[in-house]
């Protein structure tokens, strides 16, 4: 039995509007469907994306299950990464001398109690 296959132009430019109403950043006319095991998609279909950073006009290829978590170009990525590490880092060296201060207060009220009851 063959089954008929739609027409793939107008299957794709469908889901591509489908992916263009809820993903703004996704670049009209980019979605491609890859047929073969070979390349970064292993059958998958990609897209193009418009990085989101103010000024930008990198695009990026995506494949289409990973749009809802990118929205910028690697770059941009890279550097967002660097800043959210420099934040943790500098929130938990902070938070440090609280722990400190409140590990010796145990340690006092512990010591207070083992010379009371002897």
């Amino acid at each position: 039995m063959n089954k008929v296959k739609p027409d793939s132009a107008k299957v794709l430019t469908a889901c591509e509007a489908g992916l263009r109403c809820r993903y703004p950043h996704v670049v009209i006319g980019s979605l491609r469907e890859v047929s073969i095991r070979e390349g970064k998609f292993h059958m998958k279909r990609n897209v193009q994306v418009k990085c989101a950073y103010s000024g930008c006009e990198t695009l990026r290829r995506i494949a289409t299950s990973d749009i809802a978590q990118v929205t910028l170009c690697e770059e941009h990525t890279r550097q967002a990464r660097l800043q959210r590490r420099r934040e943790v880092r500098a929130l938990r060296k902070a938070a440090k001398p609280v722990v400190k201060v409140a590990k010796k207060a145990k340690k006092a009220k512990k010591a207070k109690k083992v010379v009371s009851a002897a």
